[in-house]
């Protein structure tokens, strides 16, 4: 009987690291998902004269480049992620882009 027990505490103690790991990832995805939907808002709301990009949340990296007679405005923003070893599976950094016509 109680041979089953300390089966049972070895079995979760192995799985305990995989557990941990994955809501931990499952929290920085979030952050990641969250980030991206306010870049996506942000963009939404520049204009043709927009020279910057300011915002409370995260630090955002706002580019403009002349694309024939269009704009092509990219907003980049890049997040710390908290979950050992998972900066190798996807990338910290969330990229928007839209085109705008030119006046």
């Amino acid at each position: 009987m109680n041979n089953k027990k300390g089966q049972a505490l070895v079995e979760f103690i192995l799985i305990l690291p995989i557990l941990i790991f994955i809501i931990l990832a499952l929290v920085d995805i979030s952050r990641l998902m969250i980030m991206k939907n306010h870049l996506e808002t942000v963009l939404g709301e520049v204009k043709i004269d927009t020279k910057e990009v300011l915002d409370n949340e995260y630090k955002i990296n706002f580019t403009k480049e002349e694309v024939g007679d269009k704009y092509l405005i990219k907003l980049k923003s890049c997040l710390d992620i908290t979950t050992p070893g998972l900066n190798k599976i996807i990338t910290n950094c969330v990229t928007t882009s839209k085109y705008i016509e030119k006046e």
